[in-house]
């Protein structure tokens, strides 16, 4: 066979492939290429939720858990893709954020509920991700990632091995890397209004709730997601205003239900929950399991629900700390050290809060290369734990130490002041009489808190400014520690 001949073939076989990797989209009508059917779809999302519950957890109320997955699933037939099996879930993260997966999951956190002011905000919010998922986004960026080589994969070696034992691991974590495009985001606007629109929800409210995250203060941290692909907030709040006129007409009896939307949230976490573990200054402490260790000074901390995750600024190094596998110390490290491409280069035993452990060091192969994990495994509070120190063989003799401190100085927690933390809740309260924001909610004192310091953000949280007139009646949010 000629050259020419065979490269005419090959070409055949190409375009071949390209035409049966099409697939026509809900939404627009168009064909598109699409490395996933709708059944790898589905499959991708239902292999990636668990990672996603393990990392942020889910909030166990159930009127606000019953009351998302209500507008959700009313959402689902006005949809562009009613066939889809699609979950709801309400994670128990103080982020403002909101986000979805191929295949029907979609995630609204508390933090956003808080700064949401009503049910039609909410719901604008919920089609944005239907949204998301009806127009094939997350398909699409994977599609283009993979013909672009890129495929899912991590982008160093201790990136790499830290997938291996994070929680949030392998491909769900880098399904949350594949950010959507600034016209991915306005398209999902324009969906989110028309489904919400569909179910009769005034969504100027989610035009108000733009406004709101304009005047959060991005340094904050609350907005990684929000903030670093979506169009300007300002724009977005022009945009759905025009959309939701568009779409609405004048004479339309449409509603924000705001009065119920503030009293299902009544009593919602705001911000870190304590019991749950929290930093201070460069100790880790965790009332519930009454244990404290110390952490390294400058380095990025990250409490998740089942894991503490500590990394060097320069990526250079990094301690895992979470729950080990086994009855017993020696048998969590022999399972871990069997592990394939996993050389065992030193086992010794420690002593962790007066407790026996074991501490080995590992050579672990990768694709990118080579690394070694530092590992302490020793029993407490009648389970078995673990600390995983990563680093580069070249980078061991710089960082040993330092990896070995959080395990070396573990130790129970008996301070009582510091066992008997409570969370902060959002408390929904009730104008006594008309007047400003601020002479309303002066008489209700600002916990201390991480996100809210004085009036101005609260009146945010509220989507008011503090001179606003409220008339008695009004209900708003206000902090209180339990």
């Amino acid at each position: 066979m000629s050259l020419v001949r065979i490269r005419s073939v090959a070409l055949l076989l190409s375009v071949s492939w390209i035409f049966a990797a099409c697939a026509v989209n809900p939404v627009t009508g168009e064909r598109e290429l699409s490395l996933l059917s709708k059944e790898q779809e589905i499959q991708l999302g239902n292999e990636s939720d668990p990672a996603i519950v393990a990392q942020y957890g889910v909030v166990e109320d159930e009127a606000i858990v019953d009351y998302v997955q209500d507008i959700g699933q009313r959402m689902v037939p006005v949809s562009h893709r009613p066939d889809l099996p699609y979950t709801f879930r309400v994670l128990d993260d103080p982020v403002v954020n909101a986000f979805a997966l191929p295949g029907g999951y979609v995630y609204i956190t508390r933090g956003i509920l808080a700064y949401l002011d009503s049910e039609a905000a909410l719901a604008g919010v919920v089609g944005h991700e239907i949204g998301h998922i009806t127009a094939r986004h997350g398909v699409q960026r994977y599609t283009q990632q993979t013909l672009l080589g890129a495929g899912l994969g991590l982008g160093s070696v201790l990136s790499e091995t830290f997938a291996q034992y994070a929680d949030i691991a392998g491909q769900a974590a880098q399904l949350l890397l594949l950010k959507y495009g600034r016209d991915d985001e306005r398209q999902s606007d324009r969906l989110g209004v028309e489904y919400a629109t569909a179910l009769g929800y005034d969504t100027h409210d989610m035009a108000e709730f733009f406004r709101t995250l304009d005047r959060l203060s991005p340094p904050d941290g609350r907005l990684p997601s929000w903030m670093s692909t979506h169009p300007d907030p300002g724009d977005r709040w022009n945009t759905v205003n025009d959309l939701t006129r568009q779409q609405q007409t004048p004479s339309g009896d449409y509603v924000t239900q705001r009065d119920r939307f503030l009293r299902t949230i009544d009593g919602l976490v705001f911000g870190l929950d304590p019991r749950e573990g929290y930093f201070l200054d460069d100790t880790f402490v965790h009332p519930q399991l009454r244990f404290r260790f110390p952490t390294p000074r400058g380095w990025q901390r990250q409490n998740g629900k089942s894991q503490v995750v500590m990394v060097e600024p320069d990526q250079a190094a990094a301690v895992i700390f979470q729950a080990a596998q086994g009855s017993s110390p020696t048998e969590a490290a022999n399972a871990f050290v069997g592990q394939q491409g996993t050389t065992l280069l030193d086992q010794s035993t420690v002593s962790v809060a007066g407790n026996r452990g074991v501490r080995t060091l590992v050579r672990m192969s990768g694709q990118q290369g080579t690394q070694v994990v530092l590992s302490t495994f020793f029993p407490y509070g009648g389970g078995q734990w673990v600390f995983h120190g990563l680093t580069s063989e070249a980078g061991l003799q710089q960082w040993r130490a330092t990896l070995a401190a959080p395990a070396d100085g573990f130790a129970a927690l008996n301070d009582p002041e510091l066992l008997d933390v409570r969370p902060i809740r959002v408390k929904v309260v009730q104008a006594d009489r008309d007047g400003t924001f601020r002479e309303l909610a002066v008489a209700h004192p600002i916990p201390d808190n991480e996100f809210i310091a004085d009036l101005e953000g609260l009146a945010i949280l509220n989507g008011m400014n503090v001179d606003d007139r409220l008339t008695r009646g009004t209900l708003f949010k206000v902090l209180a520690r339990e």
